[in-house]
């Protein structure tokens, strides 16, 4: 009688399946199979994200120094010689620097760099209570007044912002700046302008 029972049973257990798979084929069981596909998906990718697949950068670090003072707000760029992303960093207080090339403080690429230091001092907004240009605080025009469309100067300030540290520092030919990123986290660099 077990024998019995146990093959009626397995059969009738078969024939249950058989018609729940004839019921729902084509919806529950592809929902199903759906739902297994985009979350095995969904964590492959997910388990990609936490992983750097970029070059790899070491930390840079320095200060910018001028007659002995630190410079502050000071931008340094190390240009590849290498074709190579570059890298950025901008000086504090203490004329100290963080290089950051894919980041922020991620460091650079190894390599060879030219390097440029930069700071640029941007011109104050004029006054609100600044009359026009070839005005006067009575608001009559100055006989010596030409507008610049005239040929004359006009207000011969430059918007420009000024670069408050030596010329030759702003470009990678003058500067003579050049030094090797090693592969290492201990690359630092002082300059001294």
């Amino acid at each position: 009688m077990a024998l019995h029972s146990l093959f009626f049973g397995a059969r009738r257990e078969y024939y249950c399946r058989a018609t729940i798979d004839k019921l729902f084929h084509g919806t529950e069981v592809v929902v199903i199979k759906s739902y297994v596909w985009v979350s095995l998906l969904t964590f492959a990718m997910l388990a990609g994200c936490g992983s750097s697949s970029g070059p790899k950068t070491y930390k840079v670090t320095g200060t910018v120094t001028m007659n002995g003072k630190p410079v502050e707000g000071a931008v340094v760029t190390f240009l590849s010689t290498e074709k190579q992303k570059d890298a950025v960093g901008s000086t504090n207080a203490k004329g100290e620097f963080k290089l950051s090339t894919f980041g922020p403080g991620d460091g650079a690429l190894p390599g060879s760099y030219k390097i440029t230091i930069t700071k640029l001092d941007s011109p104050a907004a004029p006054a609100a209570s600044t009359p026009p240009p070839g005005t006067i605080a009575s608001g009559e025009i100055s006989e010596s007044y030409v507008p610049p469309s005239a040929g004359g100067g006009g207000n011969t300030k430059s918007n420009a912002p000024k670069n408050l540290l030596p010329a030759k520092y702003s470009s990678d030919q003058t500067s003579g700046l050049v030094d090797t990123v090693a592969e290492n986290d201990r690359n630092k660099f002082d300059f001294e302008l």
